[in-house]
């Protein structure tokens, strides 16, 4: 059974609400292989409300996501938050695996947000979207991928527990390749104090309008905030928040009929002229431009 196709009456890109591969029943978790899927690889751009995880054994072709374009090859992981925007092809057929897993799965797994940012890959502000495995360490990890399979499939009693142990497992070793891996001796307080800011900026950056509120939020002065980011990042506070609007700009430009001053409004830019200084500024293109240059389907 496929995706769940969201269709929006205001002609967005198309958005997966829930994922049904393994069979029937709510979704909470499910698996398949890519060699099994005809309707993958999707060389449109969309996005999912759930967590997704690509596990190439082989492929080979291009990934644009949130447009930044990685390479598909043989032994690539790709790592999906619900409402990345992406698009991926193969010039071959694709062998390996699809993670598909919910909000309340993840939540579940981990219920702390300072657990969620021992993960890098799950933040796009991190660059780690995308691991390149050796062999040896794909075929490795292949053992758990094969467990989860099992168990999604025959689903015996508290099959969801063997799950998300195998789940977190495979995770936490993924993590030690992320070329940032925090250090044996844990991250710094400006770190952690970031990755906190990053994470409230993902869910805020529309109802917060100033730095301040995101120091409150924290717990810290405006100073302390900016210091932090600024140590950790090399940007302020104020830039991450704007590449954040940015982010979300680009996401709906990729759709062809949204007008630009519809899209200001979303983002909380009451003047369109100012909107498109704005985003020329941070990205080089005109809005139109940037529309015509990722609208299209991945060749």
């Amino acid at each position: 059974m496929p995706d769940t196709l969201l269709a929006s009456p205001s002609a967005e890109f198309p958005t997966f609400e829930t994922s049904d591969f393994a069979g029937e029943g709510s979704f909470y978790f499910d698996l398949v292989r890519l060699e099994d899927r005809d309707d993958i690889p999707r060389g449109f751009l969309h996005r999912h409300n759930y967590y997704h995880l690509l596990w190439m054994t082989r492929a080979s072709g291009t990934h644009m996501l949130d447009f930044a374009h990685f390479d598909v090859r043989d032994h690539s992981v790709f790592f999906l938050s619900p409402g990345q925007v992406h698009a991926w092809t193969s010039s071959v057929k694709p062998y390996g695996y699809v993670l598909n897993f919910s909000i309340d799965f993840f939540a579940r797994m981990f219920p702390r947000a300072d657990d969620v940012a021992k993960f890098p890959f799950f933040h796009p502000t991190r660059g780690n979207s995308a691991l390149y495995l050796t062999p040896d360490q794909h075929d490795g990890m292949l053992p758990l991928l094969d467990e989860m399979e099992r168990e999604a499939r025959d689903r015996a009693p508290g099959f969801a527990d063997v799950v998300q142990a195998s789940l977190l497992i495979l995770l936490t070793r993924l993590r030690r390749l992320c070329p940032d891996n925090e250090p044996a001796g844990g991250v710094g307080p400006h770190q952690a104090l970031t990755r906190r800011f990053t994470m409230l900026v993902d869910t805020h950056y529309l109802t917060f309008s100033t730095i301040g509120l995101y120091a409150e939020a924290l717990g810290v002065s405006e100073r302390q905030l900016n210091d932090a980011v600024k140590r950790t990042l090399a940007r302020t506070a104020s830039q991450v928040v704007q590449e954040r609007v940015v982010l979300e700009a680009k996401r709906w430009l990729s759709n062809t009929e949204t007008g630009i001053a519809e899209i200001a409004f979303r983002l909380n830019i009451e003047d369109p002229a100012y909107f498109a200084r704005f985003f020329k500024k941070q990205t080089g293109l005109t809005p139109g431009d940037f529309r015509k240059k990722y609208c299209s389907p991945l060749a």
